[in-house]
């Protein structure tokens, strides 16, 4: 289950959980705004993620580490890009299909505010993870830096490509049907 963090409960369950990870990590915690989601497996908060907009104008600590806006479809589209954070997964369900639920959420996110891309800096195993893993567009947009006391690398998730064949990857059809949504599954393969 995927839940939207809406009260100070989930909020506190929601920091105590990604906190926990990016200190395993090496990285300095951070204040952001944006939606947050936590996802719980067997009734355990099990994994984060928290979506942000993005705005050129006011991105001056990611642009310290990366200026996505030199990015031409970034700053063609800037208004239909959001920012990928405390995207965290608990270590005792680091095997399971948390990643899965995670990235199903990820483009669902994506559908439904109609955001052609997604940006982030990711830890350089989960870039190779994904990019080796779920077989679709995630691009290298700049090298491997250091940033909030680990290693990163900025990414650009073409999130509409995705969208628009989400159906052919199984990960996806088994995370919607996990997470409830046969329906919508239904109705998009007849």
């Amino acid at each position: 289950m995927i839940i939207r963090v809406e009260n100070e409960r989930e909020r506190q369950a929601f920091d105590n959980l990604w906190q926990k990870v990016w200190d395993e990590k090496g990285f300095e915690h951070e204040d952001s705004a944006g939606d947050a989601y936590l996802l719980y497996v067997d009734g355990k908060p099990a994994g984060t993620a928290e979506f942000a907009p993005y705005d050129p104008a006011g991105s001056d600590e990611l642009h310290r580490v990366f200026d996505f806006s030199t990015v031409d479809r970034i700053r063609k589209y800037h208004r239909q890009v959001f920012i990928i954070d405390k995207f965290a997964i608990a270590k005792e369900f680091r095997s399971s299909s948390a990643l899965d639920l995670l990235m199903y959420n990820l483009f669902d996110y994506a559908e439904t505010r109609q955001k052609l891309f997604a940006i982030a800096l990711l830890d350089p195993l989960l870039y190779r993870l994904i990019r080796f893993h779920y077989h679709f567009r995630v691009e290298k947009v700049g090298e491997r830096t250091s940033y909030k006391g680990a290693e990163v690398i900025p990414v650009l998730i073409d999130s509409n490509y995705f969208l628009n064949r989400k159906w052919d990857y199984a990960w996806y059809r088994k995370a919607a049907a996990e997470l409830g949504r046969e329906r919508q599954l239904a109705s998009k393969t007849v």
